[in-house]
């Protein structure tokens, strides 16, 4: 029955049961006693609360297990109430202004249980995952502490404190990241211009607001308040996503909103002379200095805005100048197979600050695509990755590692990024490579048409080219753009322009005439600083070249790679090939749609069934992002990349293409 695996299921989750069937009672004991938990006059707030509250049961019980998810939601909660009333009575005692406020308020919310377990959970995240979690608990707790002030206010930020150093003691994980500080000062700015933002509609919207900070609201009208509001967090997207206008915006509203506090409490109360310091209790003097402090926050945050400009602005990219700084590093480095597209035109690299090796890499947009691998050893692969993704963050850029191998993927995923199939590789291995087998015979077929017609191979470089076959094979590759439905395709794609580079070589058909008929172009591959392969970049072919002719040049390439001892050819990534054919994933399924759509106009599919004449061995190529909101964003970026010339009149005539497809299917 269907019903089993769902009871069995959620008898794996006890604790989110409970916490769950214990909301269910209080919401009923609430709405039947007319009181409403967690902020007393805002159901709406109280039940988010109470939603937050189950989803985070749930994931600190798949986090930190059942045990410990539910020793960390009661113990922590309890231990954060206790010395929260603890400090309150004693401040009360004192005379603490804040503490005889927030004396008699109730200490403990759902949301305080809520923070507890995500901030446990975070221990036991991935890095990239846990500083994200992390980030929005500490953003929001402290803006309610300093905004709101209540007493479950204060709880909650300490229970946070208390649910992070549980969670870091129960894993046996440290809190701090493996691999590198995520706190950037973009990061900090962007998360103080939240607070200061949403902790002044706090304001608007919370009960007798009682924090350090809450005086903002008193000086301006509501609308005013709001405005206010809203600008900072306008100002906080921008700036957290490098546009120059958030710190305009910023330093703006920043300004009036300081020249507005220190008018309001410090210049009219001076000038007034209703600053008194004698006779006064210490409650009294506190309320005092904080009214006449309050202008200080702005003020600061708004000199710290000034001071990192330069840090927060995105910075512009620029693609490197003649010859590439790469090209050394892909010699006595390991890039892979497709290393050697990164010193094509269009692309920067980053070096790592310790030389531990390099990236190539393109920017659309705000996002910066990697060109497949890094360009170092397998040993310092993590760190180079880790530095790079620092690099593109403090530049305000999306990193998104492109048609990257597992090793790639293997480092990432783990920390939390999100991994999608792009493509797959096809390699060969030439030492065992031969044309033998009911599997080649198209090979063997096309090696014997070209022995009795008298085509021939020719292993060249552009340089070495006469004048007549410079323009025989320009004339190859031109006639075989034209004929495309949407614009060639760049980025990882060569064209002709990408055949003049010393270290590429070309695999040319000759017929008997001294014509060529078809071209190959071969990059070099390098492990550990020794040519190990070549990766198939350019395959075109000619008018008047025979059948099979494009077959005839791989398969001498690759004998020919084997007698000088070379030990790979790859065939390189086909686009949108699905990992495993028969796979009914949304992502493998979504791959196989595009890569119909596409089909008239570049033939990915027909590409792939090509490519399996060789026998060759399947990789999978990997898009890596931070997180699935970035896929979007990435997906407009690698489309720009691929396609920059792509005009709608190239989409009416691939659509114009479908139809005449299915016609003659018809």
């Amino acid at each position: 029955m269907p019903i089993r695996p769902v009871l069995a299921r959620l008898r794996r989750h006890p604790v989110t049961l409970v916490v769950a069937g214990a909301i269910v009672v209080l919401v009923v004991g609430a709405r039947l006693t007319h009181a409403e938990p967690d902020f007393p006059h805002h159901p709406p707030v109280a039940c988010l609360a109470l939603v937050a509250t189950i989803i985070a049961a749930a994931v600190a019980e798949r986090t930190i297990g059942s045990i410990r998810a539910a020793l960390v939601g009661v113990v922590v909660p309890a231990i954060a109430m206790l010395v929260t009333e603890l400090a309150v009575s004693v401040g009360d005692a004192l005379g603490e202004a804040h503490a005889e406020v927030v004396h008699g308020q109730p200490m403990l919310a759902p949301s305080v249980i809520a923070v507890t377990l995500f901030a446990a959970a975070s221990a036991g995240m991935p890095t990239q995952r846990r500083w994200r979690v992390r980030t929005v608990l500490w953003t929001v707790t402290l803006t309610l502490l300093l905004f709101a002030g209540h007493g479950s206010d204060v709880t909650r930020a300490l229970a946070a404190l208390l649910g992070t150093a549980a969670g870091a003691l129960v894993v046996h994980r440290a809190s701090r990241p493996a691999q590198r500080d995520h706190l950037t000062a973009r990061t900090v700015v962007v998360a103080t211009l939240v607070a200061l933002g949403g902790g002044t509609l706090v304001t608007l919207v919370v009960p007798d607001p009682d924090g350090v900070l809450s005086p903002f609201s008193d000086a301006m009208s509501d609308r005013a308040t709001v405005l206010v509001g809203v600008l900072l967090l306008v100002a906080a997207w921008l700036v957290h996503h490098g546009r120059r206008a958030g710190i305009v915006v910023a330093a703006g509203v920043l300004v009036v909103l300081t020249a507005v506090l220190a008018d309001v409490f410090l210049i009219e109360p001076m000038t007034d002379s209703a600053v008194q310091w004698q006779g006064l209790g210490l409650d009294e003097v506190e309320w005092q200095v904080t009214l006449l402090g309050a202008w200080v926050v702005p003020a600061s945050v708004l000199l710290a805005i000034l001071v990192l400009r330069g840090r927060l602005v995105r910075a512009p990219f620029r693609a490197a100048s003649g010859p590439s700084e790469l090209v050394a590093m892909l010699r006595g480095g390991d890039a892979g197979s497709l290393g050697h597209m990164g010193t094509w035109r269009g692309n920067a690299v980053w070096s790592h600050p310790d030389g531990l090796g390099a990236v190539a890499y393109r920017v659309r947009g705000d996002v910066a695509l990697t060109v497949s691998d890094p360009v170092c050893t397998a040993d310092d692969r993590a760190a180079v990755i880790s530095a790079f993704a620092l690099h593109c963050e403090e530049n305000g850029w999306v990193p998104a590692f492109t048609s990257v191998h597992e090793p790639v993927r293997a480092i990432l995923a783990p920390e939390g990024w999100t991994a999608l199939p792009v493509g797959v590789e096809a390699v060969l291995d030439v030492t065992t490579f031969d044309l033998r087998g009911k599997r080649r015979q198209d090979l063997r077929t096309a090696s014997n048409r070209a022995d009795r017609e008298g085509v021939r191979d020719e292993w060249t470089r552009f340089a070495q080219l006469d004048p007549r076959q410079r323009a025989e094979v320009e004339a190859i590759c031109t006639r075989w753009a034209a004929d495309r439905r949407l614009p060639e395709m760049g980025f990882t794609l060569g064209g002709f322009r990408e055949l003049d580079d010393p270290d590429v070589r070309l695999a040319l058909a000759v017929d008997a005439s001294d014509r060529v008929t078809a071209v190959t172009s071969w990059l070099p591959v390098y492990a550990h600083g020794a040519l190990t392969g070549y990766t198939l970049d350019v395959m075109r072919r000619g008018e008047d070249g025979m059948p099979g002719v494009v077959e005839f040049l791989i398969a001498r390439t690759a004998l020919r790679s084997r007698e000088a001892g070379l030990t790979t050819l790859s065939l390189s990534g086909t686009p949108l090939a699905a990992h495993d054919p028969a796979s009914t994933a949304v992502l493998d399924r979504g791959s196989r749609l595009l890569a119909r759509l596409l089909e008239p106009a570049y033939g990915f599919r027909s590409l792939q069934r090509f490519k399996e004449k060789f026998g060759a061995q399947h990789e999978p190529l990997w898009l890596v992002v931070p997180t699935p909101l970035h896929v979007p964003r990435v997906a407009r970026a690698l489309a720009g990349a691929y396609l920059p010339g792509l005009r709608p009149r190239h989409l009416w005539e691939l659509r114009r293409a479908h139809r005449a497809a299915a016609g003659a299917r018809g």
